[in-house]
């Protein structure tokens, strides 16, 4: 089977996985997801590792991912800058964009995902300082599996000062997603048994 294969197979099996947890398990697993992160960034800025995660880019979670809903409202208790991201269905890029209001500042890309509307000014890449991103099969290098359109290959370089975190159910974990040149993997992943 060649490497594209290999990699449709991956995505396509775990991907079903996902969608095959219920939905009270779900929402159950990402709240302890959210907690682990929050607990992980918290030791991290007491222990000075980084200064601050002021600027905090986060997906805003569709179907059957790892809900990211509780960790916004968290950031915004903490008075963290929250960015979400805008697909540019044309350009390929993904465009960072400030949110202060899940209520007032979303509305629903043609993909069917919410994003920042126009108004939402955009932030910065270079000074995000860390990144949650999303994905369906990860490894235990940091490689990850998206859906195959690469925005977050694309724009992870431009954000050199961020630290990134996958954030995914335990059955989305995979031995090896077979990684191609341009992939870029996360720093970190955490599913609801805690970091990898």
């Amino acid at each position: 089977m060649e490497i594209a294969q290999k990699r449709e197979y991956i995505r396509e099996e775990t991907l079903k996985r996902r969608e095959n947890l219920p939905l009270a398990e779900r929402a159950a697993c990402s709240k302890r997801i959210a907690a682990h992160v929050i607990e992980w960034i918290q030791q991290n800025e007491k222990n000075g590792e980084n200064s601050s995660f002021h600027a905090v880019m986060v997906y805003l979670s569709m179907k059957s991912e790892v809900e990211t809903r509780e960790l916004i409202e968290t950031f915004f208790n903490q008075e963290r800058q929250v960015v979400a991201p805008v697909v540019g269905t044309k350009s390929g890029q993904l465009i960072p964009r400030c949110v202060q209001n899940l209520e007032k500042d979303l509305v629903e890309h043609r993909y069917g995902m919410l994003e920042p509307n126009t108004n939402c000014p955009i932030f910065p890449p270079d000074q995000l300082q860390l990144i949650i991103v999303p994905g369906i099969a990860f490894d235990p290098n940091g490689y990850r599996l998206g859906y195959g359109k690469g925005f977050y290959d694309r724009f992870l370089p431009s954000c050199p000062n961020a630290v990134t975190i996958g954030i995914a159910f335990q059955t989305q974990l995979v031995v090896k997603i077979c990684p191609q040149p341009w992939d870029i993997p996360v720093h970190h992943i955490f599913t609801e048994e805690g970091m990898v």
